[in-house]
């Protein structure tokens, strides 16, 4: 190796170490940004070549090292393991946030839920039944059986509002994916490019996978990333984002809480339906087209079985003038069940015309009894279906809360699986960097010596004796 070949080596070696650092310093002060994937420089020794010259004759050539290129540290498996634990989790938070606002608003048990508001409207009939001529008591059931279907209007306008929320929000949902979607297919273009031309391209596969993860979180797509570095997202079958091209999806169905039982709320592409299992909407649509529907049919039923019940036995019974008992309660559902009675003297509280005992009045209160009501209707009485009901979402939100909390653990442990196999470890890069600064500083020394010995063979050689 010549004097010149070996500055020559050594600059390599200089320029080696400081784009080392660059890289280094890059990770560094990225440690915190969400979305980084650590790099690292791969160096590749540039190789001996054999050289010869009149003076020299032959021999061999050490050209030094170069940068053979910067790589992204990121497992794709380890990444999509993570994006569908975060799916999994997006999907439970979703539905559990929208059943524990209805469970909030049943306030069972309690003194303000509704069968503490349906005994208290029971105990007035007894209490009737006592003073079957008292006015006042006469009032009380009135009012009392106004109690309850306001409370029963309370939890269907809930219900409703419960499902109009998760709709927006569904709507939210679809309108972010769909941006996402967008820039994903941008990124895509950009990475392919800059691939094309040999640019650097780390910080836009960083952007790549970051949407790949948010389109996870949010519809559950699944993603796959090709030779030309572009992610394809896919989301139940349906291709989302293939390449540079984003598709856009719509929300079809119902769009108020009455006919999502008929059309419960779906994703289109098209004219294609686009089954959704993870992620954000997957949540929300399980909430509109099932569990908010059914809950909404299940307390028109308790409201249809307390009217039909009470009804049943105030139109046995007879007013205390004499006149048969008509409906004490009206309508079809929780939304629409009125009090008919709006005096005392329409009351029936008699079993026999041209009696004022007060037996009718004791029957229905009696209705209280699950025994009494089951009886009477043939099935379970509204008590005994509200307590079934409440009992049920109570169970499905800790079921749900409970599923959440194990996959939270999941999503923990893929969270710590992607963090150590692409996050930057500080005292890692700061032993790298000192391990870079000393191999810059001996490139530094060896062109130092090679000047020391460039000096000697020019300025001290043959001066020996002058």
């Amino acid at each position: 190796m010549t004097g010149f070949s070996s500055l020559n080596t050594a600059v390599t070696g200089l320029y080696a170490a400081q784009r080392a650092m660059d890289v280094t310093g890059q990770n560094i002060v990225n440690a915190n940004t969400p979305g980084y994937s650590r790099q690292r420089v791969t160096l590749s020794e540039i190789g001996s070549g054999s050289s010869s010259s009149l003076f020299t004759g032959g021999g061999t050539s050490n050209a030094g090292v170069s940068v053979a290129g910067v790589a992204r540290i990121r497992d794709v498996f380890v990444e999509a393991a993570r994006v569908a634990a975060g799916g999994r989790q997006a999907a439970l938070t979703s539905q559990t946030s929208t059943l524990s606002g209805v469970q909030q608003l049943f306030a069972e048990p309690g003194d303000t839920g509704l069968q503490s508001t349906m005994d208290a409207f029971y105990s007035a009939w007894h209490d009737l039944a006592n003073h079957p001529t008292d006015v006042a008591a006469g009032s009380v059931v009135i009012q009392r059986g106004i109690a309850v279907t306001d409370q029963l209007h309370s939890l269907s306008n809930g219900i409703a509002g419960q499902w109009s929320i998760a709709h927006d929000a569904l709507a939210d949902t679809l309108s972010q994916a769909n941006q996402a979607a967008k820039d994903l297919a941008d990124v895509n273009a950009k990475v392919s490019a800059g691939l094309v031309a040999g640019r650097p391209v780390n910080e836009l596969m960083d952007q790549r996978d970051t949407l790949a993860r948010t389109l996870g979180t949010l519809l559950g797509g699944t993603s796959s990333v090709g030779a030309d570095g572009q992610a394809s997202i896919s989301i139940g079958g349906v291709a989302m984002v293939s390449g540079s091209i984003a598709q856009q999806f719509t929300l079809s169905g119902a769009t108020s809480p009455g006919g999502a039982a008929a059309s419960p709320p779906i994703l289109m592409w098209g004219t294609t339906s686009v089954p959704v299992a993870s992620g954000t909407a997957a949540g929300y649509l399980a909430v509109l087209g099932t569990d908010l529907p059914a809950l909404t049919a299940r307390v028109d039923g308790v409201a249809t079985s307390l009217r039909d019940l009470v009804n049943g036995v105030h139109q046995n019974g007879f007013q205390a003038d004499g006149t048969p008992g008509g409906l004490f309660f009206d309508g079809t559902g929780a939304a629409s069940l009125v009090v008919v009675p709006t005096a005392p003297a329409q009351l029936a509280v008699t079993q026999a015309p041209g009696m004022i005992d007060g037996a009718n009045a004791m029957a229905i209160g009696d209705l209280s009894d699950d025994q009494v009501a089951a009886t009477t209707l043939g099935y379970d009485g509204p008590s005994a279906q509200w307590r079934d009901l409440t009992t049920l979402v109570g169970v499905r939100v800790q079921s749900l809360k409970n599923a959440s909390t194990v996959q939270d653990a999941v999503l923990s442990a893929a969270d710590a699986a992607v963090q150590s196999d692409s996050g930057v470890n500080i005292d890692e890069e700061m032993t790298n960097l000192l391990q870079y600064q000393r191999a810059y500083q001996a490139s530094a020394r060896l062109i130092t010596t090679i000047d020391e010995v460039f000096d000697t063979l020019v300025n001290r050689t043959g001066t020996v004796g002058r």
